[in-house]
């Protein structure tokens, strides 16, 4: 417990003020919101500074332009939120452990595994901080319900669980192909930008560490060898099958599927004048991307259990499902829906109804800032802590190397050894 006087208020910077910055805080304005305030603000697009000192009364000496000024400062508040690109997380999250904040880490938690092992390193040396990685799944009521049928071993003990994550063809093209994550200059491979919560949701299930595992797949799809420079154009609202092609800017952006753009889709007129200039407006197959498009991965855990694990942007819809299989039963579950169906063997199935809370990521985002504030308020125990997400990331990092070498085995130890 940090705070003992009733009426003292936690004082928070955050250091990279995009989507998921506001969704923590937008949490935080409901359900702590005489609690907390913000006293330092890192960011370089001037809109946004704004936003925030307008609503949260920052002094302006307070708001900088980047983390680069964040990680010359000595200490000026209780916590930060660290929700930067991937490139720009190693240094403010060194500087942040070193200077004793207390810290809400956006995943993954940086873009090499080497610089991810030295964060873990440097947060064994301050035991007393809290240092929480984004890993919002471990705090959904969706996968807490999961958790708690496979402890009370409804199926028996877990021999194979099949997890799927849906990325869905319009996403995968907003963030992957056209966006901050499609190539890894600027961002960490898709297995680990998108899916370290995702292996760390086995860890999660399981309890169990894995000892190996292998990763294939390739960027099969959305790439310069489908551009039909006969009947494409670089930009979509230039092309003659626009209308029918499903990845069309104009349709995604049009349609609202996806609506966390940089750029005014108010109207017609002025979503295409944005598409002129901006990365969203370009061909799928005329971009600069390089991460794969599909990966699947098998992994060994401990006690010979397996899991598959199957990433892909070729889906209609956004969401993950899974199969638990276990010696005297299977669980079925998908996102969509919160229900969960239980198969024990010889007999009829029956449904759990998963609770339904308000929030990002299906609830996690406000479980997970409610457990944060829990902790640092009142001591209880943090379910997504650094050293907890270490292992996902090592299989993450693994898999991509794995699948550059054509699917070689790979040892977890050895792999973690290999590269502290």
């Amino acid at each position: 417990m940090r705070i003992t006087n009733a009426n003292e208020k936690v004082t928070i910077s955050i250091v990279g003020a995009g989507n998921r910055a506001k969704a923590y805080i937008d949490v935080l304005d409901e359900l702590y919101p005489h609690q907390f305030e913000i006293n330092g603000l890192f960011e370089p697009n001037l809109e946004r500074q704004k936003y925030y000192q307008e609503k949260y009364h920052i002094k302006k000496e307070n708001i900088f332009n980047g983390y680069e000024d964040f990680i010359k400062l000595e200490r000026i508040s209780d916590v930060v939120i660290i929700a930067t690109l991937d490139n720009q997380h190693y240094l403010p999250t060194m500087h942040a452990i070193k200077a004793g904040y207390d810290i809400i880490l956006e995943k993954p938690i940086s873009m090499s595994l080497k610089e991810t092992i030295e964060i873990g390193e440097l947060g064994k040396q301050h035991p007393n901080q809290i240092i929480a990685v984004c890993h919002v799944l471990r705090h959904s009521p969706f996968f807490r319900k999961l958790k708690e049928l496979v402890d009370q071993k409804v199926i028996g003990d877990v021999v194979n669980i099949q997890h799927n994550e849906n990325v869905g063809y319009y996403h995968f093209a907003h963030s992957y192909v056209r966006g901050n994550w499609r190539n890894l200059k600027i961002a960490a491979p898709f297995i680990v930008a998108k899916s370290c919560h995702d292996l760390d949701i086995l860890l999660y299930l399981l309890n169990k560490k894995s000892i190996r595992f292998s990763s294939m797949g390739e960027l099969s799809f959305f790439h310069h060898g489908n551009y039909n420079k006969e009947l494409m154009a670089p930009r979509c609202q230039d092309c003659q099958i626009e209308k029918d092609c499903p990845y069309s800017a104009l349709k995604i952006y049009g349609s609202r599927l996806i609506r966390s753009v940089l750029f005014d889709n108010s109207s017609a007129d002025k979503l295409k004048e944005g598409l002129k200039t901006s990365l969203y407006g370009r061909c799928v197959f005329q971009c600069d991307n390089d991460v794969a498009d599909h990966q699947v991965t098998i992994i060994e855990f401990e006690d010979g259990v397996t899991a598959t694990f199957n990433l892909s942007a070729f889906t209609n819809k956004i969401h993950r499902s899974l199969k638990i299989m276990g010696t005297y039963g299977e669980i079925r579950a998908t996102e969509v829906g919160k229900i969960i169906e239980v198969w024990p063997f010889g007999q009829e199935p029956y449904y759990v109804k998963v609770d339904e809370v308000v929030g990002g990521h299906g609830g996690s985002d406000t479980v997970f800032i409610d457990n944060f504030m829990k902790s640092y308020l009142h001591g209880e125990k943090f379910d997504s802590t650094l050293a907890m997400s270490i292992e996902s990331h090592v299989i993450a990092f693994g898999a991509e190397a794995s699948r550059l070498k054509n699917g070689v085995m790979i040892e977890t130890e050895k792999f973690y050894q290999e590269n502290k």
